[in-house]
């Protein structure tokens, strides 16, 4: 995706129209700026100063741009207050139950084999064999009870995947509800695990540049077709990209997803994860799909650096730094082609108007250096075979 023209006309402000998203905040407590306070503010809320306390925020802070520090505050103290709510994320989600999206068969008579490869703060990660020889599936297994404040974020994953078919998408099969107790999702089977997996052996393997511009093709791709469904994924990074064994590249993890439309075209939920929060977001503006192209901007630096840019602060404070100081250049730039450096900054435009959509960062030159997917694979093995041990 190559830069974009600074205008737009009427008919693309039209089609943004369906993808804006309102502010999530509004600043309405009373609180005043007085450098005699320990944070530099009076009637700050004391959930705020507790915020301030562990997120690493000072009077410093306050001095150089207490307006940021209000809004990193305030979209902190609403984003923990969405997570407890876990607000609908679909048109229809509130009427949505588990009967609506689960089939009646016993999964333990349709999949053998089934062997744990992993786990996440979900629950278990198993792989089975589908009877028949049809072929190798992924069974992430949760328990009900344990995920009953999630359950929303489950239906909504599993609504969006079932009506998403792309080869950049994780495929899903079907879900069960097994011994009453457990939610089991079925879906394809990605042997090379995520991309987080690679990044934490960084020390040891490295990706290059051609494999870091496959990945976001590939992501990309992924992107476009949920963005042409007035679809917004929300939470690009690592983690949620997963990895075939011959080198695939396809999105997961849908449950922060929201999806628009006509008729609810605004949203006030705020989700994501603060180390590739869009700027716009953060300060409560409206925000459309152009989140998404933000985070892969900061992905792309985290496949370079083995991390995202302030990973080393706390969440409200990297929020701060974000929003007041922008994201640094990469550390190491003579490494990296005049290409690479000019993807990442055109998906970190903090212009929203001048960020690239998906379909125009397609379009960038870097993309035109992305190795081969069995060019990737030798990589994921290698992490694999590292990360082997740390599993029982």
């Amino acid at each position: 995706m190559g830069g974009k023209p600074g205008k737009r006309g009427q008919e693309q402000d039209e089609e943004d129209d369906d993808f804006q998203v309102t502010a999530p905040f509004q600043i309405d407590h009373p609180v005043h700026v007085d450098f005699s306070t320990e944070f530099g503010f009076r009637g700050l809320p004391s959930e705020w100063e507790t915020l301030m306390k562990t997120g690493g925020l000072t009077r410093a802070d306050v001095e150089k741009d207490s307006n940021a520090v209000l809004q990193v505050l305030q979209f902190q103290s609403n984003l923990l207050s969405a997570e407890n709510k876990q607000d609908a994320k679909l048109p229809d989600e509130k009427s949505l139950t588990l009967s609506d999206v689960t089939s009646k068969e016993d999964p333990k008579l349709l999949y053998t084999d089934i062997n744990k490869v992993g786990e996440g703060a979900a629950g278990e990660v198993f792989s089975a064999n589908r009877r028949g020889n049809k072929g190798v599936v992924a069974i992430k297994q949760m328990n009900l009870a344990a995920q009953q404040k999630n359950l929303k974020l489950l239906l909504t994953e599993i609504v969006i995947m079932k009506n998403s078919n792309h080869k950049n998408i994780v495929q899903y099969f079907d879900s069960y509800v097994v011994d009453d107790k457990f939610l089991w999702v079925v879906m394809e089977y990605m042997a090379g695990g995520c991309l987080t997996d690679i990044l934490e052996q960084f020390d040891t393997i490295q990706m290059t540049e051609k494999m870091i511009a496959h990945v976001c093709k590939e992501t990309l791709d992924g992107l476009q077709y949920i963005h042409s469904l007035h679809r917004i994924h929300r939470d690009i990074k690592s983690d949620n990209i997963l990895l075939g064994s011959g080198g695939e590249v396809k999105l997961a993890d849908f449950g922060y997803a929201a999806q628009l439309t006509q008729q609810k075209s605004k949203r006030n939920t705020i989700v994501g994860t603060p180390y590739w929060m869009a700027p716009e977001l953060i300060r409560g503006q409206e925000y459309d799909q152009k989140v998404d192209i933000w985070s892969l901007g900061i992905m792309a630096m985290e496949m370079a650096e083995g991390e995202p840019p302030y990973m080393d602060f706390p969440p409200l404070r990297a929020l701060f730094l974000i929003t007041t100081k922008g994201i640094p250049p990469l550390k190491e730039q003579e490494k990296w082609s005049a290409p690479f450096h000019d993807f990442v900054a055109q998906c970190l435009n903090k212009d929203v108007d001048r960020r690239p959509s998906a379909t125009e960062m397609l379009k960038h030159p870097f993309l035109k250096t992305a190795c081969k997917p069995n060019e990737f694979s030798p990589i994921i093995e290698q992490a694999k075979k590292l990360k082997e041990p740390n599993f029982n």
